[in-house]
């Protein structure tokens, strides 16, 4: 019996994931840098802790120094993400999902890799800050995603067994995450950023299957 469910933010309540995306490649292509802009699709479900940046520049000649890049290319997506209106890409079933597990008296969470300030104004945007249980980010935990921290700090919290949570994913960290908390998951099919997403246990393109599986 299902009695918490935790949801990762980017990529399956808000899709985000690729307006970071466009957001890079609008710096790449602002500077005219040789970097290829799938190469920065492994930063989808990445932690600042992680350090994926090797494998992404790998073989790249940029004309400045890696930390150079990096620090450019995060300071530039810092200043575009605050010109981003969030309310208007949620997806649309969000709501209805997240009202109907309240009606339903399963305990819910917020459970993401982003930084505490963005999750907070994410949800505020989508006028959803205060229709969780619980909002937890990787920062609070010692160990970030892939690690299980976060997922077995949602069970802690509410006191449950992991067969009674279910954790909704996107990406390979995230499902990771939580199946090595014990947690079953349904992911968010990827359609765009080829994300192996095997480990899963169930794939939906709209969380309003969860209302239907939990009834």
């Amino acid at each position: 019996m299902i009695e918490g469910v935790f949801f990762d933010l980017d990529g399956v309540l808000v899709d985000s994931e690729r307006m970071h995306q466009r957001l890079f490649e609008e710096y790449l292509t602002e500077t005219r840098s040789p970097l290829p802009k799938e190469r920065l699709y492994r930063l989808v479900g990445s932690h600042k802790s992680l350090n994926p940046w090797d494998e992404i520049l790998e073989g790249i000649e940029l004309g400045e120094s890696r930390e150079e890049f990096i620090r450019n290319l995060r300071e530039d997506h810092r200043r575009r993400v605050q010109q981003v209106d969030f309310s208007t890409i949620f997806f649309p079933e969000v709501h209805t999902v997240v009202e109907g597990l309240r009606h339903l008296g399963i305990k819910t969470a917020v459970a993401s890799s982003s930084e505490p300030a963005y999750i907070q104004r994410v949800l505020s945007a989508g006028g959803l800050l205060d229709q969780f249980d619980l909002i937890v980010s990787c920062d609070q935990m010692e160990r970030s995603k892939p690690a299980p921290d976060i997922y077995q700090y949602c069970l802690a919290y509410f006191r449950l067994p992991a067969e009674n949570g279910l954790a909704v994913e996107d990406s390979m960290l995230g499902i990771a995450a939580a199946k090595a908390a014990g947690l079953k998951v349904l992911a968010r099919r990827d359609t765009f950023f080829g994300m192996d997403q095997r480990q899963a246990d169930f794939y939906t393109e709209d969380l309003r299957v969860l209302l239907q599986i939990l009834r």
